[in-house]
């Protein structure tokens, strides 16, 4: 058996998602002999680093970051503070050796995410990245079917991520609608469409790109809101100065093409993150919303054309260790309990084959680079994916 200590910068929405996926890997993980240990959390509001510490079992917990990455019992530090931080938290942990789990974007600004990952070239502790939808076990198995050739030669790829947590007009101004605090839908959104397909297709040679605001201004949250909560019409307004919607036209290195687009404000999507694959020997739907589910058509299927529906079960990557049964559904929650697990699992074994590290963040960053260029210039932009 082997104890790590945790610390957790941020207890937001998402510093609490990740607190419960090590609870939740000790529960699902157990026979790794690995034991997450919480030992501090961080929070500038001391009544949520108050509450976190108790709702989550860590054993102490600040009002002060850098409390956590100084402490000596904390081996692995969460990073889920606002995007401006990132980078000055990750040279902090750097500095300390510390192995380091950032949600995405890893800089706010995407020179950052590059800048984050020459700091860690040769760095002796793992980094990883939140780009937790990769991990589905049907996007897993996708995985699988590019790379034995199953689906053949890939054609098209079209990929999407619309979430209508912006779609209100009236939801509440926050760091999220500032350029000064880092981009908007182009790193919240697009940075997880671009990271999956790369992941699956490889890399991107070129784009072009548009990016649009829609909604001009917003109403100011109470100290402590979310851009999930919702203000008033007589509500003090601020201009909105990132971008609500990012598209791009791209094509792949190794010939296909396709179109990835995102948006923060589409009314009737809720978490459409989604991707089609058109190939020469089949194709594929998958949609977060119905995560559990895959449209699959394959060469040789007794229908002579059509897609037919299969359900996430345990023949699938991963889903074995959440249920037994076909059909039973995994959770947003179960792919950060996935992503703490391959995390633990690069950290515990360098040759571990399952990782979305500092490297992946800066070639999704060159990417979004690119497609800001395009949009700028209004022209097409040819990427070098080497970094």
């Amino acid at each position: 058996m082997r104890t790590i200590g945790v610390g957790v910068i941020g207890m937001g929405w998402m510093g609490k998602a990740h607190s419960s996926a090590y609870i939740n890997y000790r529960l699902k993980f157990g026979h790794t002999g690995i034991i997450p240990r919480l030992v501090i959390c961080s929070e500038v509001i001391e009544e949520r680093a108050k509450e976190a510490k108790e709702r989550f079992g860590f054993e102490k917990y600040s009002m002060h970051w850098k409390d956590v990455v100084d402490d000596d019992c904390v081996e692995i530090v969460e990073i889920t503070a606002p995007n401006a931080l990132h980078l000055e938290i990750i040279k902090y942990c750097v500095a300390k050796g510390k192995h380091i789990n950032c949600e995405k974007p890893v800089g706010a600004f995407l020179e950052q995410s590059i800048e984050a990952y020459n700091l860690v070239k040769n760095y002796p502790y793992q980094t990883f990245v939140g780009f937790n939808y990769r991990w589905a076990p049907l996007v897993q198995y996708v995985k699988e079917l590019l790379d034995s050739g199953k689906l053949g030669e890939v054609y098209s790829y079209k990929g999407r991520f619309f979430s209508c947590y912006a779609a209100d007009a009236l939801s509440c101004y926050s760091w999220r609608f500032e350029k000064e605090n880092g981009l908007g839908a182009i790193t919240d959104l697009m940075s997880h469409a671009v990271d999956m397909a790369l992941y699956l297709l490889g890399d991107i040679k070129s784009v072009s790109g548009v990016m649009r605001t829609f909604i001009k201004e917003r109403p100011l949250a109470q100290e402590g809101a979310s851009h999930y909560a919702r203000g008033k019409e007589s509500d003090a307004k601020k201009e909105v100065t990132n971008e609500d919607y990012v598209g791009a036209r791209v094509s792949f290195c190794n010939g296909a093409e396709g179109f990835i687009d995102t948006s923060r404000c589409f009314v009737g999507p809720t978490s459409e993150h989604s991707f089609e694959i058109h190939a020469s020997k089949g194709s594929v739907k998958w949609n977060f919303e119905e995560m559990n589910t895959l449209e699959l058509y394959l060469e040789g299927d007794e229908q002579s054309s059509g897609y037919r529906k299969i359900y996430s079960s345990p023949v699938h990557p991963f889903h074995q260790y959440f249920n037994p049964s076909n059909g039973t559904s995994l959770g947003y929650d179960d792919l950060k309990t996935l992503e703490i697990a391959h995390f633990l699992g690069k950290i515990f074994d360098k040759n571990y084959p399952y990782y979305a590290d500092f490297q992946s963040a800066a070639r999704v960053a060159k990417v979004l680079g690119a497609i800001i260029e395009s949009n700028t210039i209004k022209e097409q932009v040819k990427l070098e994916m080497e970094i």
